[in-house]
């Protein structure tokens, strides 16, 4: 079977023959993009890690541990001890402001370095190995790149405001990251598959690492639809192949989404879809306070529903070296273009 990249199947005009005869080698339009980006993925909420937890997460077929010392300094760092090779994320815990190792309870101070054994002897030179990371807007991202390089850009936090707790879901899909950013500016499978009319207010915008664009969304029949008629118009921003936030703002109500793909092996991501509603206006009154508390639900769920149509296109199809693209697609040419400064690897 030729390899189609992440969850994806032989295409229909793939050469066949004989059992047992291989088939004759032909040029094919069909390329496998590298199952891992480089760049920040999304690794864990702040809630998730509050002082003294210790969590794991996979993140390229690898695992990350984070933890938080007592003080509240978050640490991201490679899973395994130094000394022996335990697993940190498997029982390790905070003692005050170290990382304690469950096997021999060897000490790491949040620089990494190994300070104190579970016996009373001097501690070996050893370090853990420490993973960049950022928290914001309560969410961690984590540092990716195929040759260690260290971060050549940022996650750009949208401008501060007074969100109350978003509601959150998360789900693994067999895609591949890339596919999740494109969705944003392959406008013509808005109508085909999700029956969305596409009002662009501000068309996409590609600078370093970040694409940013604006547009409406209406029910392809004319009947808007309840969910992307709440703003106007919804500002998105991508920045990478694995981070996505979008605000709009009506009826005195503003809504923030954070949604974040982060590929776990080379087949499937971990997609976090993060919601949260505030009133603008200033009365306050039960009933607002009521509809902000529930809007984010509802919104998550509404998204999900969109996202389920296009799984099982993800999961099976190709990505083309040169796709017949006509008007209305987008600008998939363009975004394929800046994707490709997230690869170490020539496409």
């Amino acid at each position: 079977m030729q390899d189609l990249g992440p969850g994806r199947s032989t295409p229909p005009n793939a050469p066949h023959g004989p059992p047992g005869v291989a088939a004759a080698p032909a040029a094919s339009p069909h390329v496998s993009l590298p199952p891992y980006p480089d760049g920040w993925f999304l690794m864990a909420a702040s809630d998730e890690v509050k002082p003294g937890r210790v969590i794991s997460r996979r993140l390229a077929d690898e695992d990350v541990v984070l933890y938080r010392t007592a003080g509240g300094r978050l640490r991201a760092v490679r899973p395994y001890c130094p000394h022996l090779g335990a697993h940190l994320g498997h029982g390790g815990t905070v003692r005050g402001e170290n990382l304690v190792c469950p096997f021999h309870h060897f000490q790491f101070d949040p620089e990494g370095v190994c300070v104190r054994t579970g016996y009373g002897t001097a501690p070996p030179r050893a370090r853990l190995g420490r993973l960049e990371h950022r928290e914001i807007d309560g969410l961690v991202f984590v540092w990716r790149h195929a040759r260690g390089l260290p971060p050549s850009w940022e996650v750009e936090a949208p401008p501060a405001a007074d969100f109350p707790a978003p509601h959150r879901r998360v789900r693994t899909l067999a895609a591949h990251p890339q596919d999740f950013m494109e969705n944003a500016i392959d406008f013509g499978h808005f109508a085909a598959l999700h029956r969305l009319v596409v009002d662009i207010t501000d068309p996409p915008r590609f600078e370093g690492a970040r694409m940013e664009t604006a547009y409406r969304l209406g029910r392809a029949a004319g009947q808007r639809n309840g969910m992307y008629s709440f703003g106007p118009s919804v500002r998105t921003v991508v920045q990478g192949l694995g981070v996505m936030y979008g605000e709009a703002e009506k009826y005195g109500f503003r809504l923030r989404i954070w949604f974040c793909v982060t590929p776990v092996d080379p087949r499937h991501v971990r997609m976090c879809l993060t919601a949260a509603v505030r009133h603008t206006r200033p009365s306050r009154t039960g009933a607002a306070r009521v509809v902000a508390a529930l809007l984010p639900r509802a919104v998550t769920y509404a998204s999900g529903l969109e996202t389920d149509k296009d799984v099982p296109v993800w999961k099976h199809m190709a990505h083309l070296e040169r796709p017949r693209l006509v008007e209305g697609d987008g600008p998939i040419t363009r975004f394929r273009r800046w994707a490709r400064q997230f690869y170490s690897e020539p496409l």
